[in-house]
């Protein structure tokens, strides 16, 4: 029975209201295509209304001659209404006046209306990065995470890289084109207020889109770009493996892009960042044309590492890889020198520091960092410098080469710790990279005690998958919240030589991970008041914006994005940096850390750093600086006078065998 009442129920609906549904649905239809459509149903309506008009004052009792001049004479009124005053007769009048008040709403109001709203979409669609770039030898960052300002600001501040990298390209200025998925008037007032006075908008251009799809690729005009930057994420795209597999999907999407369009030859150089250093290779497969990649987890455990075996280091780090903190790395081309010994050119230099040389090899290069002084100069080797600035790295003129000979002095130092006792409180997708980089140290042995919700057998799945040689690190595990002043307490950090503070990777935002680190901080911090023993700690932190949460802490911080940031900046403007990076960070080879003064004998005496610098190469070492008070100082000038106490450090260079 409800069906047949349904059925005739549907039969009798009425067609009338049928009718006005489907001409609704039509003129829906049709305003749904665009302003020029909205622009002829106004007219059509406008049309109507003045050929109504002309009908209707056609049945006045002063009708026109013929039915288009009443209509004309209707249109007139419709669409000016200066018209209105000269017209006779009651009902001529009335006509005219109801015209022309439609004249206002449909004729004015309506165009408005339409011009108003094609004017604020149009400008929406400007704001949203939409339109195309064409550009030639901009730098291209692809994605917007929690590295971009920071890359942004690093390429604005290496003004003088900056000129050189792009005088070899015929370029006349930089511009960096950002490709982000959400471009919004906040995104770039987010940008603004991390440049600061660096902001400059005829520098920077966003666009919409994702790296994924090569119709957004092609919005950037990625093919004409000098160097394109993809940075990882830590927050924005999940988990740092689901960054790397995006990462790895974008370049073979970039690749297929640029066979199709010509060539390998046509894709410019990709600077990226791989969290797992197990998918370097898979990148290196993806990509066809020069790629340039940084394993960062591998890259910060290393510094981690390094700052674990000598505390303090972080400063220098921090001066090393940061343009406009002081001394950086610098690479030099000096073919005057090509055939001369290394060792010869100490005096050539007086305002840098000459580390060694970057060699070519294939399509990479070989890095050579103190190497030995009898090392002949190569017509294609770069010189490697510590210094301000680049015009510190020219030598000086007219400078005569002189045999350098010195009495190599065999030299015992005080032994490091053959073992220690770390703490690490927290776990995430660099946990595993540290305990393999504490695997790699030569002759140390490493206690590892890690406090974290992740649960155990998860961490040891990740540790076993690593291949981590146990025989020099032994780590035992605990399940707790790090955030819990007993769970700490029952640890006893006061037993320790380091203690380690992870930052969380599994909370949804970096605020939210450095939050959690700054309150494991101060737990920690109420945990060693009650005992006797400090621990050194280093605290790895997402946001340099908390860094002043540590500034009355003698605690060691290292901000990893910003580490991240500054090398992908650096080595997309000099490729041969990022070989030197990896050696001087990496465990063996050439390696930077601190010697008392006590065991060069020269503690309370009246030196120079150029006398130093002579020492340290006497021991097959080169001198950077000297730590006084807890102070880093890098590259002092070598008629620099000090008075070191045997609590100072001098900063070298080595060499590990």
């Amino acid at each position: 029975m409800e069906k047949l009442f349904f059925k005739l129920r549907s039969r009798t609906t009425d067609p009338f209201a049928r009718i006005k549904n489907y001409l609704k649905f039509r003129v829906e239809r049709l305003l749904l295509l665009g302003v020029h459509f909205h622009l002829l149903v106004i007219a059509s309506v406008i049309g109507l209304v003045a050929i109504g008009g002309g009908l209707l004052v056609q049945e006045t009792d002063a009708p026109f001659d013929d039915h288009e001049t009443a209509i004309w004479w209707a249109f007139l009124r419709l669409t000016d209404p200066g018209y209105l005053g000269d017209d006779e007769g009651l009902a001529r009048r009335v006509i005219s006046t109801v015209v022309t008040v439609l004249g206002y709403v449909l004729f004015m109001g309506s165009l408005i209306a339409i011009m108003t709203q094609w004017l604020n979409q149009t400008i929406r669609n400007f704001e949203r990065g939409l339109t195309p770039i064409v550009r030639r030898n901009h730098i291209l960052i692809l994605g917007w995470t929690n590295r971009t300002s920071e890359i942004v600001s690093e390429l604005i501040r290496a003004e003088e890289r900056v000129r050189r990298f792009l005088q070899l390209l015929g370029a006349r200025g930089l511009h960096v084109v950002i490709l982000s998925e959400d471009v919004s008037l906040e995104r770039t007032m987010e940008l603004r207020r991390a440049l600061g006075s660096l902001w400059n908008p005829k520098k920077i251009t966003f666009r919409s889109g994702i790296p994924l799809r090569i119709e957004h690729l092609e919005r950037v005009d990625f093919k004409n770009a000098s160097a394109i930057i993809l940075p990882g994420a830590d927050f924005a795209y999940g988990s740092a493996d689901e960054s790397d597999m995006r990462i790895i999907k974008t370049l073979m999407s970039i690749s297929n892009q640029g066979k199709r369009g010509g060539g390998t030859g046509d894709l410019p150089l990709l600077v990226t960042e791989i969290f797992d250093s197990d998918k370097v290779f898979m990148a290196q497969r993806a990509y066809r044309g020069i790629l340039e990649i940084l394993a960062s987890d591998v890259f910060i455990t290393r510094c981690m590492a390094q700052n674990v075996r000598h505390p303090g280091l972080s400063h220098v780090f921090h001066e090393i890889l940061s343009h406009g903190l002081g001394n950086e790395v610098y690479i030099h081309t000096s073919k005057q020198f090509t055939g001369s010994r290394f060792g010869d050119l100490s005096g050539a230099y007086p305002k840098a520091i000459l580390l060694g040389i970057v060699r070519p090899q294939g399509e990479s290069f070989c890095p050579l960092l103190n190497p030995p002084e009898d090392l002949i100069l190569e017509s294609e080797d770069r010189l490697v410098f510590l210094a301000e600035n680049y015009r510190d790295c020219e030598p000086l003129r007219n400078y005569q080469l002189e045999r350098v000979s010195r009495k190599f002095q065999e030299v015992s130092y005080a032994r490091e710790k053959s073992k220690r006792r770390i703490l690490i409180l927290g776990w995430n997708h660099k946990a595993v990279d540290l305990l393999k980089e504490f695997g790699r140290q030569i002759d140390e042995q490493f206690e590892v005690a890690v406090l974290a919700l992740v649960p155990t057998a998860q961490r040891e799945a990740e540790i076993k998958q690593k291949d981590i040689d146990l025989r020099r690190v032994v780590v035992t595990h605990r399940e707790g919240e790090t955030t819990s002043l007993s769970n700490l307490r029952e640890m006893e950090p006061d037993r320790y030589d380091n203690v380690v503070i992870l930052g969380s990777d599994w909370v949804n935002t970096q605020e939210e991970s450095d939050a959690r680190t700054i309150v494991v901080h101060l737990v920690l911090r109420n945990v060693l008041d009650e005992g006797t023993h400090k621990p050194e700690i280093l605290v790895d932190l997402l946001d340099s914006d908390n860094v002043a949460m540590f500034e009355d802490y003698d605690s060691e911080v290292l901000i990893t994005p910003l580490i991240a940031s500054h090398v992908l900046a650096q080595v997309a403007l000099r490729r041969e940096i990022n070989v030197v990076y990896e050696e001087l960070f990496a465990a063996g080879g050439a390696e930077i850390c601190f010697r008392r003064v006590s065991d060069y004998g020269i503690a309370g005496q009246n030196v120079n750093f150029g006398e130093l610098q002579e020492m340290s190469a006497c021991r097959d070492e080169i001198a950077l600086g000297i730590r006084q008070n807890g102070g880093v100082v890098l590259n002092p000038t070598p008629d620099e006078p000090y008075i070191l106490s045997e609590l100072d450090d001098l900063i070298v260079l080595i060499r590990e065998n």
